[in-house]
């Protein structure tokens, strides 16, 4: 599994349409197609409304992806100091390799634990429009009570640790991409965070 440096921005809105909708070749959304499906959720209500603009009168119920963007905002609105709230994450798997929903869904908890968004606003989009299993992490770094809890310090370091523990747990395959920037054992710290396990995924 390969966890890419994340994307710190400003616009909730546009990254969850951009983790929802589909993409034209010249890069620019079509919010006719949806290529996200929604596989994770937290803190956020989820709601839905009808596209009235779909072809031969036929209605389509979509995310209202508004509204949740409205809620992210108002949580971040909590914290002035934090100019970029949004949190785009993005875990890849090889080619070949199938990650049902449910494992998605536990990684993004996973995900929440280890990097300081448990009680924070969180929805994870999987695609399929490439040759291999991925998914998009949108999360708010401000958490309910208006902190910003999310841990961004040596990002690539921990993400490229965090990835090897979850093959491990897992049993993925594993993706020397990620490997050249695993701590080795002897460079831990007593402040290091443990090694995940499955009885540490936390359901709600």
């Amino acid at each position: 599994m390969i966890g890419k440096v994340a994307s710190i921005g400003t616009s909730f809105l546009g990254t969850l349409e951009y983790c929802y909708y589909a993409t034209r070749p010249n890069l620019s959304l079509d919010r006719s197609q949806v290529r996200g499906e929604l596989v994770y959720f937290q803190q956020v209500p989820v709601s839905t409304v009808n596209n009235l603009r779909q072809e031969k009168g036929a209605n389509k119920t979509l995310l209202n992806l508004e509204k949740m963007a409205e809620r992210m905002q108002r949580t971040a609105n909590l914290n002035h100091r934090i100019e970029k709230p949004v949190w785009h994450q993005v875990f890849s798997f090889p080619v070949g390799e199938k990650i049902n929903t449910e494992t998605m869904a536990e990684i993004c908890q996973l995900f929440a634990q280890r990097f300081g968004m448990e009680n924070n606003q969180l929805v994870a989009f999987r695609h399929a429009d490439k040759d291999h299993d991925h998914f998009h992490i949108i999360a708010n770094r401000i958490s309910l009570d208006g902190k910003n809890t999310a841990k961004t310090r040596f990002n690539f370091l921990e993400m490229g640790r965090f990835c090897q523990e979850v093959e491990q747990l897992y049993e993925l395959t594993s993706t020397t991409q990620m490997k050249r920037v695993i701590w080795k054992e002897q460079q831990k710290t007593e402040d290091a965070p443990e090694v995940i396990t499955k009885r540490q995924i936390r359901v709600g």
